[in-house]
């Protein structure tokens, strides 16, 4: 597969871009986010706004809607780009053009996401608090716009590869993972997101499919936590097992 980075010819016409604000997330790392917004609607968010846009007379009436749209970069993602991608949604194994895709290898790295507005704080600046989202932490936002249902939700679309939700599977917890959430003032909210997360399978597509896969372990951190899991398998049915929920030794 061939890379790519911007012809020289096209530097003069670039466009320089300044964030508006940064993403402080549930969401430590890139593995385990779920690939679309929505699917972990448990899953909390802040966006602080950076002067000079954190004046309140910007986000004045945006109270007044339950959802946006926000514009950002993937920024964990190279600055390379490749003309066909493998979505995880096909195994992995198809390829389909980058534009065809919702990937996070672009030419421009930019990400749309959808997510639901909890309340808005300006007592110091500008912090909106957002729930359902699909955002790494330390991501930089570029816009804001409120959602419009009437004009933006449309269930005649087709959807090409993905044309439903993907399966969500079983999730079950350990007694030493139960009693770990139970020590926790979040443990019921925490409990939720694991299972919201989990339930996507957030494993690598060419993992799915291998030999002895019930025999790997993996680790996904959310919020200050790590989760360590594993597939199971009873009466034929997939799961995942979570096995213990460790506080995380060290920054993410």
């Amino acid at each position: 597969m061939t890379d790519y980075d911007f012809p020289s010819s096209e530097a003069s016409t670039a466009f320089t871009l300044t964030p508006i604000g940064r993403i402080a997330s549930d969401y430590p790392d890139k593995f385990g986010i779920p690939r679309q917004p929505g699917l972990a609607s448990t899953a909390r968010a802040t966006l602080t706004l950076a002067p000079p846009f954190d004046d309140p007379l910007t986000v004045r009436g945006l109270d007044a809607f339950s959802h946006l749209w926000l514009t950002f970069v993937f920024h964990q993602s190279p600055t390379r780009w490749t003309p066909l991608v493998r979505p995880p949604r096909l195994g992995g194994n198809a390829k389909h053009g980058v534009f065809a895709t919702r990937s996070t290898h672009r030419p421009n790295r930019l990400g749309l996401s959808l997510v639901e507005l909890v309340k808005i704080e300006t007592h110091h600046g500008v912090t909106l608090h957002l729930r359902g989202h699909d955002l790494v932490d330390g991501t930089p936002v570029l816009d804001i716009k409120p959602y419009l249902a009437w004009a933006e939700a449309l269930p005649e679309a087709r959807s090409g590869f993905a044309p439903a939700p993907p399966p969500s599977l079983p999730v079950t917890f350990s007694a030493t993972a139960e009693a770990a959430l139970l020590r926790r003032r979040d443990g019921d909210s925490l409990r939720e997101l694991i299972r919201q997360v989990l339930a996507q399978d957030p494993r690598p597509a060419y993992h799915k499919n291998a030999q002895n896969t019930s025999e790997r372990r993996y680790g996904v951190r959310l919020r200050d936590v790590d989760v360590r899991f594993h597939p199971s398998a009873s009466n034929g049915i997939e799961a995942m097992h979570v096995e213990d929920i460790v506080v995380a030794s060290s920054p993410a």
